[in-house]
């Protein structure tokens, strides 16, 4: 896939409401009703149903006495009653006020009260396909037929997994999935937490069939003439991938088949968003989990730090006890929380001034969901999308880190290229 953008821009206000908008009906809510979404995950899904939402639809997720996953919309068709109260039973969801029944496709199976069993048949329930993989739960609001779930090698090959939600936001999934996207943020949001990430880094941007990536490489502390070099992914529809560092499993940095780090910022509506991230180990990866600080942890939770108007002093006990100011908290998870939270619940992108460079990734990734949104409604399918995969198929995407000397680092700088900077 070649990228279809030359320069980097302020989107108009008019490309600003599209980004925004999760709802059905609209482009961009269309767009990632192609796509399979993270609901929940397989472990936790008991015998109780529970309430989710996604892309502003509240829905119902749970178990049958089978064990076969159901998710239908979370109002009862017969008097509005919410499902996440109901009973689980061996084929389908029972509604606790009046008894009402309905299995996974939607139909109605049971209406107590009511002689004519035919009527039954009349009332078709809201539900939708989903499947499990990887430990974690996804489900399909598109239209039928659905393409295939992702078999991502993180998902599917042999190894070690770890799934957490590690966060609700309140704000647009977008945001989220951008400051994933951009390299020299980390250089200043979290230069407290990670100081080996302190330096500016050189970046570079590249489409490709799963989505976008970008390269950054920056010198390593303590290690004069020594670079590294570290590819990351947005996957589509909005997966923060990445192969792991040493930070977190000893011998990452370098491997050809590192262990990976993966977060879906999953939409709930146009002003919340959900996130589930996977830590995955392959098989015969020699490295450990290591030890680290509390505030350095791979699955530190989304937690944001507020700022109101005349927050101090409404807070503070005593005027003598006013300290003006706004103190970010530590932890990656935290800084990334509070900073992009600070944005807004929705971004004005008309009013940004992006960097040339910088921001080109942002620009390309905007560009690639607004080209995308143009592609369903003329009835085509986005990309990153899979149909018809031949059975054992594992999707493998590019990433990994590694260090250079000064050498390879002025030759991966001309050349500028994903591939080049993965391969010695």
């Amino acid at each position: 896939m070649t990228s279809r953008i030359t320069r980097t821009r302020n989107n108009t206000a008019e490309e600003s409401l599209i980004l925004n908008q999760t709802g059905k009906g609209t482009p961009m809510g269309e767009l990632l009703r192609r796509y399979w979404w993270p609901v929940g995950i397989s472990a936790d899904l008991n015998d109780k149903p529970t309430l989710v939402k996604l892309l502003g639809e509240e829905l119902v997720l749970y178990r049958d006495q089978q064990g076969r996953l159901g998710l239908v919309g979370s109002r009862c068709p017969h008097r509005r009653a919410n499902l996440c109260f109901g009973n689980v039973t061996h084929d389908g969801i029972r509604c606790r006020y009046h008894g009402w029944l309905m299995d996974a496709e939607g139909r109605v199976k049971a209406t107590p009260g009511e002689p004519d069993k035919s009527f039954k048949d009349s009332v078709r329930h809201p539900a939708y396909p989903v499947q499990e993989l990887g430990g974690i739960v996804f489900a399909y609001l598109g239209p039928q037929p659905a393409p295939a779930l992702p078999p991502f090698n993180f998902l599917v090959d042999p190894g070690e997994r770890i799934v957490k939600v590690t966060g609700y936001a309140e704000c647009n999934w977008m945001p989220t999935i951008e400051n994933a996207m951009d390299p020299l943020h980390l250089s200043f949001t979290h230069a407290p937490s990670f100081k080996d990430l302190r330096a500016e880094p050189e970046v570079w941007f590249e489409e490709h069939d799963l989505g976008v990536a970008y390269v950054s490489a920056r010198p390593v502390p303590g290690k004069d003439g020594r670079f590294g070099i570290r590819v990351h992914n947005l996957l589509l529809p909005a997966i923060s991938h990445s192969g792991n560092t040493d930070r977190w499993i000893s011998g990452a940095a370098g491997s050809d088949d590192p262990p990976i780090t993966a977060r879906w910022a999953v939409p709930v509506d146009d002003t919340h968003t959900l996130m589930f991230r996977i830590m995955y180990k392959p098989d015969g990866h020699v490295g450990e989990w290591r030890e680290c600080a509390e505030d350095e942890r791979w699955d530190l939770a989304w937690v944001a730090t507020r700022a109101e108007p005349y927050q101090e002093y409404r807070e503070a006990p005593s005027q003598e006890a006013v300290r003006l100011g706004h103190t970010v908290p530590p932890g990656a998870s935290r800084e990334d929380a509070t900073i992009v939270e600070s944005i807004g619940a929705v971004i004005d992108h008309e009013n940004e001034n992006l960097l040339p460079t910088a921001d080109h990734g942002l620009a390309m990734i905007r560009q690639l969901y607004l080209d995308a949104a143009t592609s369903v409604q003329e009835g085509g399918d986005p990309p990153g999308t899979f149909r018809d995969l031949a059975p054992d198929t594992v999707v493998k995407p590019r990433t990994g880190e590694r260090m250079v000397d000064a050498q390879e680092y002025a030759r991966l700088l001309e050349q500028k290229s994903v591939a080049a900077s993965l391969v010695s």
